[in-house]
Order: structure tokens, then C-alpha cells, then sequence
């Protein structure tokens, strides 16, 4: 993106960058010495960010070594198995776009699987000293506030004010967007802390801080690292980028054009660099079969104003209209306060490039992020005239909604422009709308599930498992905790094999369990079959149950013939290839 699209002078007169302020605020700062290097208002800036998540997330971090984070959904211990994924595969030289580990014994490809190795390799010694739930829960703590900080260091370089680009490092890193999915447990949507840091670099060379080399160096790095964090950001990052080229040559001055073009040269030669730097995770996937086309989840217009269900204050109407839209779109809202300011900014700085830039590609964001139909409180309208975008290769298996957190970004600049520009002259309303900004947002923060009591059972926990099943077998997992088998397998160090395992969304149908034990919960005699069957040909020697979250359905192994054993907290039953498997009705 590009962030400033005027001559120097005119953005001075107009105070949307603040260059014209940064004097005034060195001044001010002098007052609080801490604050009067870059270096250790960064600092103090990430440290107030991690304070108030900290607060936020204490039960979590009181249970540090175990798994408490939203248990009934599948996404955080695809988290948890992939971080330990990693360093295992590398460490045993294994192929780590491919596991036999899980979907066994054939496997399945993870060259479409978000498995975040930026990540898992980073923090591998601690994963290996301490466990992989360990350095989840650190990764959840650090999401939001570094986020935060990434944006801060944006908007400090743009409006020149800490106290400004702290608020618009708040409005990014805890947004709804980044609150809700790391209250999922999605560590791959939260880490989104490489879009404001691509932007700072792009700003620093605008400004004459790097020079060409050093630009496309690091504009590589941070792409290449983007792309193997999570390809459908990279994918939404590249179009916003040629978009924002686009927008940004439309509405800059004629002695801004030529910049501009360099910018875009520039940026073609680091994505050049990038896809070398990611060509042996390339090569796996088109090697691979993607998923599956995934039903396109737009933006409900409405979640742009309508807190999410259970915080709307007890006021009848609005509960009725939260119900409305679909659940994800809770990462959308924005609030009436944060879009006030954004028509303010606009209203009283439009001359300036930078606020035409940010207003121009807040509207593009915002309308893609609709989707192929336009969806208001839950019902859909009608069909968008650029519905056949969202079918393309790249697009079809993409979130539109996700695209908000472009959205954010730029909000969280404008929030910082208004506090370096225009709102300086209202004195004593300086801070007042931002103070509702962030109000709104906090009063919409969704809760975080967290359970009393450790997800892993001493089953697991203890290494009773190595007296029950031999290296290497063969297991099916089936637990109310979404995905423990992926969960109890990292921690095992894939002592045992699994039958299943939720990987993705469109390749797994929202299970773990593989389709023929999937049968059994309503079981009929061709059910038991087939499930027979599937034990016989896929060579699974147990089933495990968590007996502190067994499935109402648990019982109906030991209906169809199977003997368990309860140890450490899970009912072993050995299938013995199913000999003793029996029908449930005659035919």
C-alpha cells in the first residue's frame, strides 16, 4: 500500500502526516523521559499492549501447560499438533508437507493445510523443552499485542505521535477481528502482524529512510514469510497491494506518479524474490489436490454496527438484530464510532492524498469483503455484479470476510491521522471519539472459553499409553475436545498413528472421525459393517474414548462387541481386527 500521495508541503498544511508535529511532540515527551526515544516508546508500547491482553487472558495463563483454550472447536489443536509437527518432521527427515502420522495409514497432504511453520520452527526449542501446548499458549498470548505493536509502529511513523500510534495500534491489534479469532484459538488469522510491518516498510521508503536494496529485501522477507504463515492472507495481501498501486496513482499529485511507479517496480521485484524463497512449499502444492470450494462467507452488512450476540447491553431490539447475521461475522464489527471518525477524517482532510488513499481502499475492502451476494441480518439480498471473482483458482476457497483485517489497518492509520491531524484543533474533544472507538471495541470483546480442569488425560499424560498400544498403531481418538487425537498424538511425539484428524475444513467434513466411525452415531447394521470394514482395511488396532468427555454415542462400541478397559481416564478398546464386532438388528 501506499501512504502518502501528496507534495510534502501540503500534507504539512493539511497535519495528516504529522512531520510539521513531530517537533511539538519530541517536546512534549521530554516530560516523560521514557518516552523520548523511538526505541523505548516501542517498548512501552508493546508493554501496555501486553498488560491489558495479559488481564484478559489470566485463566490461560495460569493453566500454561495445558490445553484450555476453546476445546470444542477443531482449529486450536491443529495449532498444537502442527507446532510440534515441525520440528519432529525436520528433525527425523520427513517430507513436512505430508504426514502418515494422521488420515492413517495413507496419510494426507499438508501442502493446503494451514500448519504456520514461521511459527512452529521459531519457538521449536521451547516446543521441544517444554511441549507443544506450551508454546501455543505463549503464541496466544503475544498474538494481539504484537499485532498491536506492528500497527503502532505504522502509525507512529505516519502521524509522528506516540499517543497516536499507541490508539491505532489498539484499534488494529484488538480488534474484533483479531480478539475473535484468537479467542477460536486460530493462531494462523491472529498472527496477522507481517500486513502492518510490510506497510511501515513500504512508508520508510517512501520517506527516504531505506534505500531501493534494502526495500526489496525486506518487502521479500516479510512476502515470503506471509506466504508460508498463511496463503490466503498472501493471496488477499497481493491483490490489495496491485489495488492500492492503482488507487494510489489515481488520486497522488503528478510529481507523486513516478514514485509511485518505482514503488510498484520495486514490489514486483521483492514478489519475485518472495515466490523463490517459497518454491518448495509451491512445488508441494501443485502437486497436491486442493480442497475442495468452500461456501463463500461474506460480511452480514449489519456486523459492521451490531455487536455479536450476548453484548448488546440488554436492549431487546438490538439482541434481535445481533442474532441475525452468521456468527463469523462477529470479526467484522466495527462500530458506529470508529466509522464516525473515518467520515470526520474524510470530511475535514479530504486535499490530502493519504486520507483520499485510505478513504478510496476502506470502500474497495469493505465491498469485497461482502462476498458474491450482499447478506443484511442474516438474509441474503441479492447477487454482487463481481460474484464470479470469488469462483477464480485463487479466490474460490477464500473467506471474503476475512478481508476486514485490511480494513482495520486502515482504520487504525486514520485513527492516528485524526489524532496527529485534525483533532488536535479540538482541544478539549481531542480524545473523546476515540475514547468511544475503543469503548465500543472492548464492550464487543468476545468471551475466552476456558476450561477448569486439563484437556490431556494421564492416559496420555503419564505414558500409560506405551503399555496399551505398540509404536506406531493405529488409533481412532473420539472425545467431546475437538480434535484431541491430534492433541494427544503431539504429545505422545506421534507415538501412535491416526485414523482421522481434522485438518481443513474442506477436505475434513467438521470432524475428526473418520466417515465410518462417524456411522456408528446413529448406527444401523449397514453402519456396523461398514465400519467393520474400515477397521479390517485400515488396520486400526484401538479405539480410544475419553472418558471425561465421551461422546454420548461412546457407548456403542462395546454394543456392537467390543471389550474396553478404563486406564489413566480413557477407555481402551482393542478391535482385534473387529472378530468380535456383531450387527445391531437382524436382516
Amino acid at each position: 500500500m501506499v501512504f502518502d500521495m501528496v507534495d510534502q508541503n501540503a500534507v504539512r498544511k493539511s497535519g495528516t502526516v504529522a512531520e510539521s508535529n513531530q517537533t511539538d511532540t519530541q517536546s512534549r515527551a521530554t516530560a516523560f523521559r521514557g518516552l523520548s526515544l523511538p526505541a523505548q516508546q516501542g517498548a512501552i508500547a508493546f508493554l501496555i499492549y501486553l498488560i491489558v491482553w495479559v488481564v484478559a487472558l489470566h485463566k490461560v495463563i495460569s493453566r500454561f501447560t495445558q490445553m484450555v483454550l476453546n476445546q470444542r472447536s477443531q482449529d486450536p489443536n491443529i495449532n498444537v499438533w502442527s507446532l510440534r509437527w515441525w520440528p519432529y518432521a525436520i528433525g527425523h527427515g520427513l517430507n513436512p508437507l505430508y504426514s502418515h502420522e494422521i488420515m492413517a495409514p495413507a496419510g494426507h497432504s499438508l501442502a493446503w493445510v494451514t500448519t504456520s511453520p514461521p511459527l512452529a520452527v521459531l519457538l521449536a526449542p521451547l516446543t521441544l523443552a517444554a511441549s507443544p501446548v506450551v508454546t501455543f499458549n505463549l503464541l496466544a498470548v503475544l498474538a494481539l499485542p504484537l499485532s498491536a505493536w506492528a500497527a503502532y509502529l505504522l502509525c507512529r511513523r505516519l502521524a509522528g505521535s506516540f499517543w497516536a500510534g499507541l490508539a491505532g495500534g489498539a484499534v488494529f491489534g484488538f480488534s474484533a477481528y483479531e480478539m475473535k479469532h484468537t479467542a477460536m484459538g486460530q493462531l494462523n488469522l491472529a498472527y496477522t502482524l507481517l500486513l502492518p510491518i510490510l506497510a511501515y516498510i513500504i512508508v520508510t521508503w517512501w520517506q527516504g529512510r531505506i534505500s531501493n536494496r534494502t526495500f526489496v529485501i525486506l518487502a521479500a522477507l516479510t512476502l515470503a514469510l506471509q506466504f508460508y504463515e498463511y496463503l490466503e492472507i498472501f493471496a488477499d495481501m497481493t491483490g490489495f497491494l496491485a489495488l492500492g498501486l492503482l488507487v494510489g496513482f489515481a488520486v497522488a499529485g503528478k510529481a507523486a506518479r513516478p514514485v509511485i511507479l518505482r514503488l510498484g517496480k520495486h514490489i514486483g521485484l521483492a514478489y519475485l524474490i518472495a515466490i523463490v524463497l517459497a518454491l518448495p512449499y509451491l512445488l508441494g502444492m501443485l502437486g497436491s489436490k486442493p480442497p475442495r470450494p468452500l461456501h463463500k462467507s461474506g460480511m452480514d452488512l449489519a456486523s459492521l454496527v451490531i455487536p455479536q450476540p450476548g453484548r448488546t447491553f440488554g436492549i431487546s431490539w438490538l439482541a434481535h438484530a445481533a442474532a441475525g447475521p452468521d456468527k463469523l461475522c462477529a470479526a467484522c464489527y466495527v462500530g458506529i464510532p470508529l466509522l464516525v471518525l473515518a467520515v470526520l477524517l474524510a470530511v475535514f482532510t479530504w486535499q490530502s492524498g493519504l486520507v483520499r488513499f485510505l478513504c478510496c481502499m476502506l470502500v474497495i475492502i469493505l465491498v469485497a469483503a461482502l462476498g458474491p451476494e450482499l447478506v443484511l441480518e442474516g438474509r441474503a439480498r441479492f447477487a454482487v455484479p463481481w460474484a464470479g471473482i470469488f469462483h477464480l483458482p485463487l479466490a474460490r476457497n477464500a473467506y471474503p470476510l476475512r478481508m476486514m483485517v485490511f480494513a482495520y489497518l486502515i482504520l487504525a492509520v486514520a485513527v492516528a491521522v485524526w489524532l496527529a491531524g485534525p483533532a488536535k484543533q479540538m482541544h478539549w474533544g481531542r480524545w473523546s471519539l476515540v475514547a468511544l472507538v475503543i469503548l465500543f471495541a472492548a464492550l464487543d470483546a468476545p468471551p475466552i472459553k476456558v476450561k477448569p480442569q486439563g484437556e490431556v488425560p494421564a492416559f496420555i499424560r503419564a505414558g500409560d499409553y506405551r503399555r496399551d498400544l505398540s509404536p506406531g498403531e493405529i488409533v481412532v481418538v473420539a472425545s467431546k475436545t475437538g480434535n484431541a487425537g491430534m492433541l494427544w498424538q503431539a504429545e505422545t511425539d506421534y507415538y501412535m498413528r491416526i485414523a482421522g484428524g481434522y485438518i481443513n475444513q474442506g477436505i475434513n467434513h467438521r470432524t475428526d472421525l473418520p466417515r465410518a466411525v462417524q456411522g456408528l452415531i446413529d448406527p444401523t447394521a449397514l453402519g456396523v459393517r461398514r465400519f467393520e470394514h474400515f477397521v479390517q482395511a485400515q488396520h486400526v488396532g484401538a479405539i480410544l474414548v475419553d472418558a471425561a468427555n465421551a461422546p454420548a454415542w461412546a457407548p456403542i462400541f462395546r454394543t456392537i462387541g467390543l471389550a474396553g478397559h478404563k486406564v489413566g481416564g480413557v477407555v481402551v478398546y482393542q478391535t482385534d481386527g473387529c472378530r468380535t464386532c456383531r450387527a445391531l438388528v437382524s436382516e
